[in-house]
């Protein structure tokens, strides 16, 4: 009998032991899985370019402000190629972004003259980006297209060395006169510098030159961007001759439709202007060097370089300068123009 009992309570111990572990244990409440952070929206803005694809201006100076913004802004801006010359006429682009229907414009000062070319005043005169911008340039340029245009300056990305002169016959280099020579002239700001040298004054888009110096309709231009451009464009293949000096400094300027501009918060505002300045850091060597291979391959090639002497030189920058001035005191207002002029006195001094 005990050995009974005994048997069927191991037997009901041994049932017990089989259900207990048999059973399923508590489970363990997993940790709670943050909340996914959303990838901030991306802002892609429309730009319309004065420049084609291909050239040193588009490639060195469009794509690097691209870039540039893109990356000052944490990838939250980024500026989309919606065209170029090839959809909207170079000397036309800056209507279309004032009215919305492209955010931004690669352009320069001198292809839009029936608005304003008071940012030519930046052309003007050779100084750094840091002496403009300390001596108020960037700031006056900016109000001005605000208050007057209807558009945001941005800034703008300096090739480095301004404009130069390009031609089929010879000048003095002691006087640097182009005394009846008709030259490709870019806005009336750079026609006011060729007539005053003597020179006959052509507007023309930049893509029509080769044709017209192969149909001897002119005999020169006088070009900022740097001489990369003469050789991308063949140019060189009728320029005998080049200046060497360039006069005053080139600049791709950017403006941008002011609503859009207005509905970027700050930080993506300020993200955009440190982005352009940090395009000019990017771009300056480059063009430097394009500039400097280029004259080169024209001298290779046979194109004459023509050395103006210290003399020369020194007075044909003060042309420059002079002439520009002077078609923006004929055609700006008069207040803004003066501190244009004080300015240009302080990017002077600061430069020596």
């Amino acid at each position: 009998m005990l050995r009974r009992l005994q048997f069927l309570l191991g037997f009901v111990l041994f049932v017990a032991l089989l259900a207990a572990c048999g059973s399923d244990p508590t489970p363990t409440p997993l940790p709670a899985q943050p909340t996914p952070t959303p990838e901030p929206e991306v802002l892609e803005l429309q730009m319309i370019s004065a420049w084609a694809e291909g050239i040193s201006l588009e490639e060195f100076g469009d794509r690097n402000v691209i870039n540039a913004v893109e990356q000052a802004t944490g990838g939250r801006v980024r500026i989309v190629r919606a065209g170029g010359p090839e959809s909207v006429p170079t000397f036309q682009q800056l209507v279309p972004t004032r009215d919305g229907l492209f955010e931004v414009n690669s352009t320069t000062c001198a292809y839009h003259p029936d608005f304003t070319s008071l940012a030519c005043g930046w052309n003007a005169v050779k100084g750094s980006l840091d002496s403009k911008v300390a001596c108020g340039m960037w700031d006056l340029i900016d109000e001005f297209y605000t208050n007057e245009v209807g558009v945001k300056y941005l800034g703008g990305v300096s090739p480095r060395v301004g404009s130069r002169t390009y031609l089929t016959k010879p000048i003095d280099p002691a006087t640097g006169l182009l005394d009846g020579i008709k030259l490709r002239a870019a806005g009336p700001t750079a026609t006011a510098f060729v007539e005053t040298l003597g020179g006959t004054a052509v507007a023309m888009p930049i893509g029509e030159l080769y044709e017209a110096l192969d149909r001897g309709l002119v005999e020169g231009g006088t070009i900022g961007g740097g001489a990369q451009l003469a050789v991308q464009f063949g140019w060189h293949e009728h320029f005998k001759y080049v200046v060497e000096q360039s006069v005053g400094a080139g600049q791709l300027a950017w403006v941008m439709n002011l609503d859009a501009w207005n509905g970027l918060p700050p930080d993506l505002q300020q993200g955009v202007i440190d982005g352009m300045t940090l395009a000019n850091h990017w771009a300056a060597e480059e063009f430097f060097r394009l500039d400097q291979e280029a004259l080169g391959v024209m001298a290779d090639s046979g194109v004459e370089i023509i050395t103006l002497t210290p003399e020369a030189a020194a007075y044909v920058d003060s042309v420059n300068l002079e002439s520009q001035f002077a078609f923006l005191e004929a055609n700006e207002p008069a207040s803004y123009v003066q501190r244009m002029r004080d300015a240009t006195a302080c990017v002077q001094n600061a430069t020596g």
